[in-house]
């Protein structure tokens, strides 16, 4: 039967009598893991407070905060949420690491060790945790897993799969302590190493190291980024949510790896060595280029094994939750499939990610409408963390074979802004946050696919709830910009293009550009939808054309359509919780029509004609074959 204690702890004598109480209660039990049911206590004391206050139960992790001056940050107003491992833990831990005590640690380890324990500007309870690694960083720059299982019918909370939760969501002034009872110890192996070890993957190792991949997969961190230089700041300006420019804290690169075990390659498919492999790629994997399915040298990227193991590599660290989950904000209208398109690092070739709401599944890789036939990370066995990526075991081939080259390049591709540049992912600025804008500021060189005049501040903005934009975040800039981005490849075909935008008075005007080449008129962003020039009418205002799909019809031949009909403003702030294809504030501006002749990367250019805000939330491409029947989402 759970135990649920609930105090309000006003004064220190209070709270002696709670601690004295609540020892004596867990005493009683004969569970080394204590009660992980005592929840919503709360207590007047500052975080570095708490822990200095129970030498009994702290003394060695008081030591520690101590020692690397982390006490004080801890007895700071603000938000954090803290990992606080008991005496026993630490004294565990110390025989762990063949030691006795604190004194024979560097001083870098310990601050390492603090920092492993805290997160920074989160309160996070154990109502928010996920299955899988968390979206907020330690101050080690590091995820933690949390995880959650049933024992003798009481729930029992983790982290990183070893540290169970003693006593949880503790509130004190400035955030929660969770007590654990073994040292969070992030692993300190990079992604390749953390694989060569694993005795699941063998043979998909033994593939990467002969096709000399694992050389794609070295980078952790651009140690020359320098996060102080605030001369692309613009101290004066405050963004409409309240937020300011600030810089990433860092530059840091990451990877994904997604795999199938030994087991899955023998029992699937009877695939036992390399050989068997090599000739599984060659018979398989889809060559745009007929002559590229001859190159017999294995570390040549057109070489079949080599596209085939490139193709189950990313440049982004995407946890389980970051593949789309994470994107599915309260903006997303949940009666509408989504998806998501990765690059990988197969060159010229996409990833389909699709949540599904009719099963209620998500993850789902490179779905084949005509069979079914999909790939789905393992649940059991994911975000296996390292200290510059993540993996996960699939349970299926992953491969860019005829039928997923096919798929892609007859469905609509709508890309959301932030989905091209892994920067944002790696450094965790796309993530939502319904209460909290924020704005990035980027200096030139740190978006490795961004090019950029000197003149051109080029923000992001967190998914936000005050926002109407797909996916809640977008694209920002100010002044006269003038900037080109590198797309993911896009398949051969004939596709219309569309930008979407959302328009208000603040913005500015400015020339669009694909491949070099001007896309009509400047746009001009100030214009609402509901403008002559436009001609917007709300789905619903007219009796006569009660869906809006003959105003849709005459917007398109103005070369604008309507926002699609799959999200909305959450909080009402600026757009009255319209779904954007209902509201004026929002517009497709059609691109063009082009044909591609080859799956290959594209660029998309913008320069200002008058002075004045930016904005970009997606690029969509639509095969000319579909528009006729694409519906309003």
């Amino acid at each position: 039967m759970k135990t649920i204690l609930r105090t309000k702890h006003k004064t220190k004598d209070s709270l002696l009598k709670f601690l004295i109480m609540t020892s004596i209660f867990v005493s009683g039990l004969s569970s080394c893991l204590d009660n992980p049911d005592v929840i919503d206590t709360f207590t007047d004391e500052m975080m570095g407070e708490y822990v200095t206050n129970r030498p009994d139960q702290f003394s060695e992790f008081t030591k520690l905060l101590d020692t690397t001056d982390v006490t004080g940050l801890l007895n700071a107003y603000g938000e954090y949420t803290l990992f606080a491992p008991t005496n026993e833990a630490m004294q565990a831990f110390y025989q762990s690491q063949n030691k006795s005590s604190l004194d024979e640690f560097t001083l870098d380890t310990l601050q390492k060790i603090a920092y492993d324990h805290i997160i920074k500007g989160y309160k996070v309870k154990t109502e928010d945790f996920i299955d899988g690694l968390m979206p907020f960083l330690t101050m080690s720059d590091r995820f933690v897993s949390t995880s959650s299982r049933t024992e003798n019918s009481m729930l029992f909370y983790f982290i990183n799969e070893k540290s169970a939760i003693t006593v949880r969501d503790i509130e004190v002034s400035n955030g929660i302590v969770h007590v654990i009872n073994h040292v969070v110890q992030p692993s300190a192996l990079t992604i390749v190493q953390s694989i060569a070890v694993n005795p699941k993957f063998t043979l998909f190792y033994e593939a990467l190291l002969k096709t000399e991949l694992w050389k794609e997969l070295l980078l952790t961190r651009d140690d020359s980024y320098n996060p102080d230089d605030y001369s692309y700041i613009d101290v004066t300006f405050i963004q409409g949510g309240g937020s300011k420019d600030e810089l990433p804290l860092s530059r840091k690169y990451g990877y994904t790896v997604l795999m199938e075990s030994d087991d899955t390659y023998r029992d699937l498919y009877g695939i036992d060595n390399i050989e068997q492999l090599k000739a599984y790629a060659t018979a398989n994997v889809y060559h745009e280029n007929p002559d590229d399915a001859t190159v017999a040298d294995i570390t040549d990227r057109r070489n079949s094994l080599n596209k085939f193991i490139a193709y189950h590599l990313i440049d982004k660290k995407l946890t389980y939750s970051k593949f789309i989950d994470d994107y599915d904000t309260d903006h997303m209208i949940k009666t509408y499939d989504m998806y998501e398109y990765i690059e990988t690092m197969c060159p010229n070739t996409l990833l389909e990610v699709k949540k599904e709401r009719a099963t209620a599944e998500t993850n789902l890789l490179n779905k084949i409408t005509e069979t079914g036939e999909v790939v789905h990370i393992n649940k059991d066995y994911k975000d296996i963390d390292a200290t510059n990526g993540v993996y996960h075991e699939i349970d299926k081939i992953l491969i860019y074979n005829r039928a997923v080259a096919g798929e892609l390049s007859s469905k609509r591709l709508r890309i959301d802004a932030a989905a091209f540049f892994p920067e944002f992912t790696n450094n965790n600025m796309r993530y939502y946050d319904p209460s909290k804008p924020r704005s990035w500021v980027f200096p030139k060189g740190y978006i490795k696919k961004l090019r950029a005049s000197e003149t051109t501040r080029f923000c992001y903005l967190n998914a936000y709830g005050g926002y109407l934009d797909y996916q809640g975040d977008e694209i920002y800039l100010k002044g006269m910009y003038d900037f080109e981005l590198e797309t993911p490849a896009i398949p051969a075909g004939t596709y219309e293009i569309r930008f979407g935008y959302q328009p208000t008075g603040g913005r500015g005007a400015a020339q669009l550009y694909w491949d070099g080449v001007p896309c009509g008129i400047p746009l001009d962003l100030r214009i609402l939808a509901n403008d002559p020039l436009i001609g917007f009418e709300e789905p619903g205002s007219n009796s006569e054309d009660p869906n809006g799909y003959e105003n849709d019809k005459m917007m398109r031949n103005r070369g604008y359509m309507k926002g699609p009909s799959t999200y909305k403003d959450v909080l009402g702030v600026w757009y009255g919780k319209r779904i954007a294809r209902n509201s004026p504030q929002y517009v497709r501006r059609i691109l063009g029509t082009y044909t591609f002749t080859e799956s290959k990367s594209h660029f998309f250019k913008v320069k200002a004609v008058r002075e004045g805000q930016f904005m970009f939330d997606f690029l969509e491409f639509v095969p000319v074959e579909l528009i006729e029947t694409e519906g309003i989402d």
